[in-house]
């Protein structure tokens, strides 16, 4: 009796410890230095907007932990890319992530999907339009095609009219 009461005390301060530590996506982290680096006004200029991969992204999805390897890969490959990571662990990380998807004018996407951790939209920032959306995908060659899309999109949005 006391190693099974000693067996599911342990096994809660795992989950415990698991669900409060603070995400380790590398490219979440690279969003914050990024988003330092434009509050300044040095590393981007007025006007400029970049196409946009956006994560609802949960600390204990395992979904989001299968997709990171991926996610990562994109991140070198794609510099040019903004990677906006929406963490909804918590409450209070789903409220400030509410908070991030509007600063970037993505809320609609983020009000649709903040229930499905593991999903990946590709989203072209002059118009709003979600140019795909990813649920668990690991393959690469389908997210590269939908940057491609998005990007051929979004300069087509900047073509002088004829």
């Amino acid at each position: 009796m006391f190693k099974n009461i000693l067996f599911i005390l342990i096994l809660i301060s795992f989950i415990g410890l698991n669900l409060n530590s603070p995400s380790s996506a590398f490219f979440f982290k690279k969003h914050k230095q990024a988003t330092k680096i434009n509050e300044r006004g040095t590393e981007q200029t007025a006007g400029e907007k970049k196409i946009i991969m956006a994560e609802i992204y949960a600390g204990w999805c395992p979904g989001c932990k299968n997709i990171q390897p991926t996610v990562d890969q994109l991140v070198k490959d794609f510099p040019q890319i903004e990677f906006v990571q929406l963490d909804v662990s918590t409450p209070s990380k789903a409220e400030a992530s509410q908070k991030i998807a509007k600063e970037h004018m993505i809320l609609d996407f983020y009000n649709a999907n903040k229930s499905k951790t593991a999903t990946i939209g590709i989203i072209v920032p002059t118009s709003g339009e979600v140019v795909s959306v990813f649920h668990n995908e690991n393959n690469e060659e389908s997210y590269k095609s939908a940057i491609q899309d998005a990007q051929v999109k979004e300069n087509e949005l900047h073509l002088p009219p004829a």
